[in-house]
């Protein structure tokens, strides 16, 4: 029985190396490289690679018609010579040559696709704009080129702007064809000569930060924090519970709802807590409760800049931890800037105010924050966005009774630096519910050794 299994193995395995080293399919819609493409007026070079085996000058007879011989009278006839015309000179004048802005090429696809690829620096895609020559439909100065969707971007000759690192990668040449199994290979087959959905997204990309445009949408977020010292710093994160606490592990689930265009967008968000303390009882239970707007004041072409205001309503039971006990205000600034078409960084600037709480404990809080979001790889229905966001919160007064039992300190000044890498995906294409995202990143506190040690974020979100 033994034997037989291994038999039976060993002859899958030869099989399966067998399908491998087979060589693949043609793509002619992709592959720029391909003989089609060399030259459209030529048959050498469909000859050299083996597409053409004879002449092609008689076509096959008609399907119930017989082949009958025809007649033809072979006596030669006598002809006269017929007297030469008369031939006037006529000068040649040279023809202006105007360069060809229109983007037709007999080998590539129509000028009317907006957006085009190029698999190869050396032969930019058709209706590409030479930045050293040209200065495009978009009116860019001289050694810009036009993207379509940011404006003028600076290019190296022959190279079109949206240029992504996956590209030119080609895998070593050997008896079986590894790059099936690389996943930026199954990328370039199933890309189009569109751009795909990584950037349709690439603009909300970040998991932590608010961008200054959103989209619709139904989420999810699940945050764990671990080791956080100080969690009545200020009164932000909870308000003085049944005891001090010196240390506690938190997970936070929230549920929000965001409806609205991008001008103008309304949110709503609940949280389920669960706290872990050192000294109080761990409990979970319902946390605040959020609401707010936001809406766009600079909408320009590359740069966008949108105010937000939310209230925190306290709905948590305080006693327990799972809230701040009193109801508290925060607004500022999202702004977002296009730097590439693949490429978009982000920034805020927000004030948190309590209107009420604990006496000398309770304090104001500046949270700022930056990041930047690219596409690492894409295709028509999926997207791997990586991100990089930074944020920083400054307790600008208040106290905070967390690092001992009956120690009480003040916090004038503080800030923590929060660091979170992270990746967004996007799963495609758009169905009739919307389209599906999932977001992971892992932050880290430096400069403030109290605030928490890791922190864990998941997001997922459905784009109506």
């Amino acid at each position: 029985m033994t034997k037989t299994v291994f038999t039976a193995l060993l002859l899958t395995n030869m099989l399966l190396v067998s399908l491998l080293s087979l060589p693949a399919p043609a793509q002619w819609d992709i592959r720029l490289d391909s003989p089609l493409r060399e030259s459209m007026l030529d048959d050498g070079s469909l000859d050299q690679h083996g597409m053409i085996e004879e002449t092609l000058l008689l076509a096959p007879a008609a399907e119930g018609i017989p082949a009958a011989p025809i007649p033809v009278d072979l006596t030669p006839t006598e002809v006269a010579p017929a007297e030469p015309l008369p031939i006037q000179p006529v000068p040649i004048q040279p023809v202006p040559i105007q360069p060809d802005t229109s983007g037709i090429s007999i080998s590539g696809p129509s000028a009317m696709d907006p957006i085009l690829w190029s698999d190869s620096p050396e032969r930019p895609f058709p209706g590409s704009v030479d930045a050293a020559t040209s200065t495009g439909p978009c009116g860019c100065d001289q050694g810009l080129a036009c993207d379509g969707t940011c404006g003028c971007q600076s290019t190296s000759p022959g190279v079109s702007c949206q240029w992504t690192p996956w590209q030119n990668f080609r895998g070593p040449s050997l008896p079986i064809d590894f790059e099936r199994f690389m996943i930026g290979a199954n990328f370039r087959k199933q890309r189009t000569h569109d751009r795909g959905i990584g950037y349709e997204r690439v603009m909300f990309a970040p998991n932590v930060l608010d961008t200054a445009i959103q989209v619709p949408h139904f989420g999810v977020r699940l945050k764990l924090d671990d080791g956080l010292q100080t969690p009545d710093r200020a009164e932000y994160y909870w308000g003085q519970p049944a005891g001090p606490e010196t240390g506690l592990n938190a997970q936070d689930l929230s549920v929000r709802l965001a409806v609205g265009n991008e001008k103008a967008m309304v949110l709503t968000q609940y949280t389920m807590r669960s706290l872990d303390p050192e000294i109080n009882d761990n409990t979970t239970g319902f946390g605040d409760m959020v609401i707010g707007a936001q809406a766009l004041l600079v909408d320009g072409k590359r740069t966008k800049v949108a105010t937000v205001f939310r209230t925190y309503l306290a709905t948590g039971p305080v006693k327990r931890g799972l809230g701040t006990g009193h109801t508290s205000l925060e607004y500022g600034l999202l702004g977002r800037h296009c730097l590439r078409p693949e490429t978009y960084a982000f920034a805020e600037l927000k004030y948190w105010m309590p209107l009420k709480g604990t006496e000398g404990i309770a304090g104001d809080v500046l949270s700022t924050g930056w990041g930047i979001s690219t596409i690492a790889a894409e295709s028509d229905v999926f997207a791997f966005l990586p991100t990089l966001e930074i944020k920083t919160l400054s307790f600008l007064f208040g106290g905070q009774n967390a690092t001992s039992p009956t120690t009480f300190q003040r916090v004038d000044g503080e800030t923590a630096i929060e660091v979170y890498p992270g990746a967004r995906f996007v799963l495609g294409p758009k169905s009739d519910l919307g389209l599906w995202e999932f977001g992971v990143a892992t932050g880290f506190t430096i400069a403030d050794e109290q605030w928490f040690d890791t922190r864990f974020v998941f997001d997922a979100r459905l784009s109506f």
